[in-house]
């Protein structure tokens, strides 16, 4: 098509088909409609253009900081990919992030009670040898009381901390004598199974610790530019709030 004389190619409308194709659900896409859009978006720029908006103060500073962006954007890229990642570096940073990795992952149910005194009631009922799961049922308020307190396979690290140092201290088929608490409320634990975690294989996580340690080394060359820059920092350092005099009352040695 073209709009007074200002064209609009093949190549714009097929480039603008295919990313509504890639978002639609059922992959078809009005071509005729799009044009339309198109048509009205090229008027509305030229209509737009007709005004001085372009030369207002406003539109100059986001242009700029557009222009801006686009340039550090580009040059943080290329920057980032000049740096040489070599084998031993990515071994390192491979074996550092497998080292720091849950070893273990764990299946377990729950009980959760809004008291420590219900939850030290249900180990009660445990004792007496009612189900886990019957009692996980009828008392949990959890959300997983349905499934019989039920949480599946994870990690420690999907889990609050209390909850996951509580299990990782546990044998299988054993529950918490002491409810454990978080700020979810009081929990009995049964730890039903244990198993190693497998980590993945280096190859599989290379473009992460390659991109990890890219902005890493970007980082560190950005701290050297500083270093070398004539940097001036203006802003007045805050000053310790006065304590009042019954708080210096307070820390006086007794």
């Amino acid at each position: 098509a073209t709009v007074n004389g200002q064209a609009i190619t093949k190549d714009t409308l097929d480039s603008l088909t295919g990313m509504i194709k890639a978002t639609s659900p059922d992959g078809k896409v009005d071509t005729k409609s799009l044009l339309d859009d198109l048509i009205i978006t090229e008027l509305a720029r030229q209509e737009a253009n007709k005004t001085d908006l372009a030369n207002s103060p406003d539109i100059k500073e986001k242009v700029k900081n557009f222009t801006d962006k686009l340039v550090l954007d580009a040059w943080a890229k290329d920057k980032a990919a000049s740096f040489k990642i070599g084998d031993d570096e990515l071994k390192a940073a491979y074996e550092k992030q497998i080292a720091g990795g849950d070893k273990f992952e764990y299946k377990a149910r729950h009980i959760l009670m809004k008291t420590k005194e219900e939850a030290e009631g249900i180990i009660k009922d445990l004792e007496k040898g009612t189900d886990f799961a019957d009692l996980a049922k009828k008392s949990s308020d959890g959300p997983s009381a349905a499934q019989g307190g039920d949480l599946g396979w994870f990690k420690p690290g999907q889990m609050v901390k209390p909850f996951a140092d509580a299990v990782a201290k546990m044998e299988k088929n054993t529950y918490t004598k002491e409810p454990v608490q978080t700020e979810f409320g009081w929990h009995v634990i049964k730890l039903e199974d244990k198993r190693d975690v497998k980590p993945p294989e280096l190859e599989v996580l290379k473009p992460q610790l390659k991109a990890q340690l890219e902005r890493d080394k970007m980082m560190a060359y950005m701290q050297e530019l500083r270093g070398k820059a004539d940097v001036k920092v203006m802003l007045p350092e805050e000053k310790a709030e006065e304590k009042k005099p019954e708080e210096k009352a307070a820390d006086a040695p007794k």
